[in-house]
């Protein structure tokens, strides 16, 4: 069973012999900001995984490979995302993996010069090798990355969460969606900036298709995974632990320099370092790590006469952009308890990573979304 593709007349695709459950379940959603109309249908496929591929692949001149939508394959982890490569044997290279890797043959022979659907069907009998459920159905879309704008690339590379907006036909440009800006277009802009900005304030990799002004447009959101270490113990830490597990952070608790300024030499703009302890000596140096980092938040907590002591161990240090410290660390809700304080911080990290002033969403006379 193959589907032609309208605008390259390309007819790519293998017969299904089976199907398990849907996986991809449509549900309708009013939209109404601007007026807009849209019916979203999502499935567990993530795109954050074709990040690491993607500075070299954009070199190469490779396509990027993004999932429409699965049908069936019962429940299976959610980490697709794969970019196409030349090779030096004149032939190319799937980075990254799709469907269990179970599509990487199949899409290695596609173009990476033009816009391709492919539709890839699994037999329940394959599924078992691809450690599926189930058989089912996935279609797939494969365009090259110079329809990407640099700015997206760039992005990528720095490990900001990115929405990726194309139409789910695969005809159009590109609109790609940051924290701190967008670039690109595909049509009904304003109503699709507002849904992009809405998917990526979910905190997680999706891929949703929404009609939009009558258009289906594929919404493919790759948000890093939070790390973040807490540096100091007791009931405050704690408290930050479990909040950052609520939001599904990697969160490490240690009272030691040396592990927190590891990952400080790791770290990216997805990343957190919470710092409570309050030994100046390894407060100084796990801050002073993460300032030479990409650190994306940089908390501590402490009086402000424990804040300007610190301010001038680190000036001492040669480190003059302090005002990258959120401290004393969280926003102004009037938190008392352990719990509370942990919720002031993870308001501020959202403020900081979407580059948002904490403000109330009543103050806004505009869309809320906007």
């Amino acid at each position: 069973m193959g589907q032609i593709d309208e605008y390259s007349g390309r007819s790519v695709g293998i017969e299904l012999k089976a199907c398990c459950s849907l996986l991809s379940t449509p549900d309708a959603a009013a939209n109404q900001t601007h007026g807009a109309k849209s019916t979203s249908y999502r499935h567990a496929v993530v795109m954050e995984r074709a990040r690491e591929f993607l500075r070299p692949a954009a070199d190469a001149n490779g396509a990027l490979v993004r999932v429409l939508r699965i049908t069936g394959m019962g429940l299976r982890n959610g980490d697709d995302g794969a970019v196409i490569v030349p090779n030096d044997r004149g032939g190319a290279t799937v980075l990254g993996s799709v469907i269990g890797g179970f599509a990487d043959s199949l899409i290695s022979t596609q173009p990476r010069t033009e816009r391709t659907i492919v539709e890839v069907a699994i037999t329940d009998r394959e599924a078992v090798d691809a450690d599926l459920v189930c058989g089912g159905q996935a279609t797939l879309l494969i365009s090259p990355l110079s329809d990407l704008a640099p700015e997206a690339i760039a992005w990528f590379e720095a490990s900001e969460p990115v929405v990726l907006v194309t139409r789910a036909d695969g005809r159009g440009g590109e609109l790609s969606v940051g924290p701190r800006g967008h670039v690109g277009s595909v049509g009904p802009d304003e109503a699709a900036l507002s849904t992009a900005r809405k998917v990526m304030r979910g905190g997680v990799s999706v891929a949703e298709i929404h009609e939009i002004e009558g258009t289906q447009l594929l919404f493919s959101a790759a948000v890093p995974r939070t790390r973040a270490v807490i540096v100091g113990s007791g009931s405050m830490a704690d408290a930050f632990a479990a909040q950052g597990a609520l939001m599904n952070w990697d969160v490490t608790i240690t009272d030691e320099a040396t592990p927190a300024i590891e990952l400080c030499g790791t770290a990216t703009a997805a990343d957190a370092l919470i710092v409570i302890s309050h030994d100046p000596e390894v407060s100084t140096a796990v801050l002073a790590a993460g300032l030479d980092s990409a650190m994306g938040y940089i908390g501590a907590m402490g009086s402000r006469k424990t804040q300007s002591a610190r301010s001038v161990r680190l000036k001492a240090l040669g480190h003059d952009d302090l005002d990258r410290i959120c401290g004393p660390l969280g926003l102004d809700l009037g938190s008392r308890t352990p719990a509370e304080t942990a919720v002031a911080m993870a308001a501020e990290f959202l403020a900081v990573r979407q580059g948002r002033p904490p403000v109330r969403l009543s103050s806004h006379d505009g869309p809320i979304h906007s």
